[in-house]
Protein backbone atom coordinates (compact mmCIF):
# COMPACT_ATOMS: atom_id res chain seq x y z
CA UNK A 1 0.00 0.00 0.00
CA UNK A 2 1.29 3.28 -0.90
CA UNK A 3 1.66 6.14 1.09
CA UNK A 4 -1.80 8.01 -0.56
CA UNK A 5 -3.49 4.94 -0.29
CA UNK A 6 -2.60 4.70 3.41
CA UNK A 7 -3.95 8.34 4.37
CA UNK A 8 -7.26 7.85 2.22
CA UNK A 9 -8.03 4.45 4.24
CA UNK A 10 -6.73 6.27 7.49
CA UNK A 11 -9.11 9.26 6.25
CA UNK A 12 -11.75 7.37 5.86
CA UNK A 13 -11.71 4.76 8.95
CA UNK A 14 -10.90 8.23 10.93
CA UNK A 15 -14.56 9.84 9.75
CA UNK A 16 -16.65 6.50 10.36
CA UNK A 17 -14.98 6.57 13.90
CA UNK A 18 -15.93 10.15 14.38
CA UNK A 19 -19.70 8.76 13.48
CA UNK A 20 -19.40 6.32 15.31
CA UNK A 21 -18.37 8.06 18.50
CA UNK A 22 -21.25 10.75 17.55
CA UNK A 23 -23.67 8.24 17.57
CA UNK A 24 -22.77 7.00 20.77
CA UNK A 25 -22.61 9.60 22.50
CA UNK A 26 -26.15 10.93 21.08
CA UNK A 27 -27.78 8.27 22.40
CA UNK A 28 -26.08 8.60 26.18
CA UNK A 29 -27.61 12.03 25.68
CA UNK A 30 -30.99 11.09 24.73
CA UNK A 31 -30.95 8.45 27.21
CA UNK A 32 -30.37 10.83 29.70
CA UNK A 33 -30.53 9.33 33.52
CA UNK A 34 -32.23 6.32 31.88
CA UNK A 35 -29.44 4.88 30.11
CA UNK A 36 -29.04 2.20 32.51
CA UNK A 37 -32.33 0.68 32.01
CA UNK A 38 -33.02 1.99 28.00
CA UNK A 39 -31.69 -1.22 26.29
CA UNK A 40 -32.28 0.60 23.25
CA UNK A 41 -30.06 3.13 23.75
CA UNK A 42 -28.02 0.99 25.54
CA UNK A 43 -27.35 -1.32 22.58
CA UNK A 44 -27.04 1.43 20.09
CA UNK A 45 -24.31 3.44 21.86
CA UNK A 46 -22.19 0.26 23.06
CA UNK A 47 -22.37 -1.08 19.17
CA UNK A 48 -21.05 2.38 18.02
CA UNK A 49 -18.49 2.14 20.88
CA UNK A 50 -17.35 -1.36 20.00
CA UNK A 51 -17.14 -0.03 16.04
CA UNK A 52 -15.00 2.87 17.02
CA UNK A 53 -12.51 0.67 18.85
CA UNK A 54 -12.32 -1.65 15.67
CA UNK A 55 -11.89 1.07 13.47
CA UNK A 56 -8.98 2.18 16.06
CA UNK A 57 -7.51 -1.10 15.73
CA UNK A 58 -7.37 -1.70 12.51
CA UNK A 59 -6.18 1.67 11.84
CA UNK A 60 -3.17 0.97 13.90
CA UNK A 61 -2.79 -2.48 12.13
CA UNK A 62 -2.96 -0.80 8.92
CA UNK A 63 -0.39 1.74 9.67
CA UNK A 64 2.08 -0.85 11.54
CA UNK A 65 1.72 -3.08 8.25
CA UNK A 66 2.75 -0.47 6.06
CA UNK A 67 5.56 0.79 8.32
CA UNK A 68 6.49 -3.15 8.43
CA UNK A 69 6.92 -3.11 11.77
CA UNK A 70 5.73 -6.57 12.36
CA UNK A 71 2.65 -8.63 13.19
CA UNK A 72 1.25 -8.03 16.38
CA UNK A 73 -0.49 -10.36 18.20
CA UNK A 74 -3.85 -8.63 19.67
CA UNK A 75 -4.91 -5.23 19.54
CA UNK A 76 -2.82 -4.02 23.16
CA UNK A 77 0.34 -5.45 21.20
CA UNK A 78 -0.51 -2.69 18.43
CA UNK A 79 -1.03 -0.12 20.31
CA UNK A 80 1.93 -0.68 22.53
CA UNK A 81 4.37 -1.29 19.27
CA UNK A 82 2.49 2.54 18.04
CA UNK A 83 4.27 3.12 21.67
CA UNK A 84 7.37 2.10 21.41
CA UNK A 85 7.94 3.83 17.43
CA UNK A 86 7.45 7.07 19.48
CA UNK A 87 3.87 7.80 17.81
CA UNK A 88 1.47 7.42 21.43
CA UNK A 89 2.82 8.14 24.93
CA UNK A 90 2.58 5.59 27.47
CA UNK A 91 -0.74 7.25 28.45
CA UNK A 92 -2.22 6.66 25.12
CA UNK A 93 -1.01 3.56 25.01
CA UNK A 94 -3.15 2.60 28.29
CA UNK A 95 -5.98 4.35 27.92
CA UNK A 96 -6.05 2.46 24.09
CA UNK A 97 -5.63 -0.98 25.89
CA UNK A 98 -8.44 -0.40 27.87
CA UNK A 99 -10.79 0.80 25.69
CA UNK A 100 -9.89 -2.92 24.09
CA UNK A 101 -10.53 -4.47 27.46
CA UNK A 102 -13.90 -2.60 27.23
CA UNK A 103 -14.64 -3.74 23.98
CA UNK A 104 -13.87 -7.18 25.16
CA UNK A 105 -16.15 -7.23 27.99
CA UNK A 106 -19.04 -5.78 25.57
CA UNK A 107 -18.76 -8.03 23.07
CA UNK A 108 -17.71 -11.35 25.22
CA UNK A 109 -19.70 -10.60 28.69
CA UNK A 110 -22.43 -8.04 27.79
CA UNK A 111 -24.26 -9.11 30.72
CA UNK A 112 -21.25 -8.39 33.16
CA UNK A 113 -21.21 -4.52 31.85
CA UNK A 114 -21.84 -2.04 34.00
CA UNK A 115 -23.68 0.63 32.66
CA UNK A 116 -22.42 3.54 34.96
CA UNK A 117 -18.81 2.61 33.37
CA UNK A 118 -19.93 2.55 30.24
CA UNK A 119 -21.77 5.78 30.45
CA UNK A 120 -18.45 7.42 31.55
CA UNK A 121 -16.39 5.33 28.64
CA UNK A 122 -19.16 6.94 26.00
CA UNK A 123 -18.62 10.75 27.44
CA UNK A 124 -15.50 10.65 28.67
CA UNK A 125 -12.76 8.11 27.49
CA UNK A 126 -13.65 7.67 23.72
CA UNK A 127 -11.35 10.97 22.86
CA UNK A 128 -8.32 8.21 22.65
CA UNK A 129 -9.75 7.04 19.65
CA UNK A 130 -9.78 10.41 18.13
CA UNK A 131 -6.36 11.08 19.58
CA UNK A 132 -5.02 8.19 17.40
CA UNK A 133 -6.71 8.82 14.45
CA UNK A 134 -5.49 12.25 14.48
CA UNK A 135 -1.57 10.90 15.27
CA UNK A 136 -1.87 8.18 12.48
CA UNK A 137 -3.21 10.78 9.96
CA UNK A 138 -1.03 13.60 10.71
CA UNK A 139 1.95 10.82 10.26
CA UNK A 140 0.65 9.49 7.28
CA UNK A 141 0.71 13.33 5.69
CA UNK A 142 4.18 13.74 7.41
CA UNK A 143 5.80 10.68 5.77
CA UNK A 144 4.71 11.26 2.36
CA UNK A 145 5.38 15.23 2.14
CA UNK A 146 7.77 15.25 -0.85
CA UNK A 147 11.47 16.34 0.19
CA UNK A 148 12.72 19.78 0.21
CA UNK A 149 14.82 20.93 -2.81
Amino acid sequence: MNAATLQDALAQKADRMQRCIARAREELRLAGAHFASDFTRQDAAILNVQRACELAIDMANMFIAHHQWGLPRSAREAFALLGEHQLLQDEQVQALQHMVGFRNIAVHQYDALDMDIAAAVIAHRLDALTQLAAVLLQRSLDSSAPESP
